[in-house]
């Protein structure tokens, strides 16, 4: 006489399927409860960049054409871009918490342009804008050297440089991501 087997897959499966419609329906239940309120505060801070990138981009072109601009810092140049979150490769400046003392070298490329004037302010989130203010520029023949400030950071983290450079035709905001060590 034999012993009949009692298969017990199918209520396992049965047991997983409840289970996982189970975590679907909660996960529901949870999304509509607690739903995120939309209020538009991205189009609130980039409508702007997002209506008028092509005039932007126009004028960085131009910009470049006209200048050569490099931010330095001890032996270390960069040369910050428009918008600098499109090149996933830009570097970081590296600065330090005391006595940072930065430099923008401007090239001109066309001996006919006017020197463009800057301002410089240092960003960090939720934190309070260091604003530098307009940085005075010293030109030699085709060359501009322009000294900031020697600033102190307070916090290791990241920040961000916004050099904004005011020519003739408007304004280019230029960052370049930073890092405090």
């Amino acid at each position: 006489m034999e012993t009949e087997e009692k298969n017990y897959w199918p209520l396992g499966i049965l047991s997983i399927l409840l289970i996982g419609l189970s975590l679907v329906v909660a996960l529901v239940i949870v999304a509509i409860k607690y739903t995120p309120q939309s209020d538009n505060s991205y189009l609130h801070q980039h409508t702007y960049t997002d209506s008028h990138i092509n005039g932007m981009l126009s004028t960085y072109n131009a910009f470049r054409q006209t200048y050569s601009l490099e931010l330095v810092n001890g032996n270390q140049k960069v040369e910050p871009l428009f918008p600098f979150y499109i090149n996933q490769n830009t570097p970081l400046l590296w600065l330090s918490n005391w006595h940072n003392t930065l430099s923008l070298q401007v090239q001109h490329k066309d001996h006919k342009a006017l020197a463009p004037t800057f301002s410089v302010a240092v960003l960090r989130t939720k934190q309070k804008t260091l604003d530098l203010g307009n940085i005075a520029c010293t030109t030699q023949k085709k060359e501009s050297t322009c000294l900031l400030p020697p600033f102190n950071l307070p916090l290791k983290g990241h920040y961000q440089i916004m050099i904004k450079v005011n020519l003739q035709g408007g304004e280019l905001p230029l960052i370049q991501p930073a890092y405090v060590r």
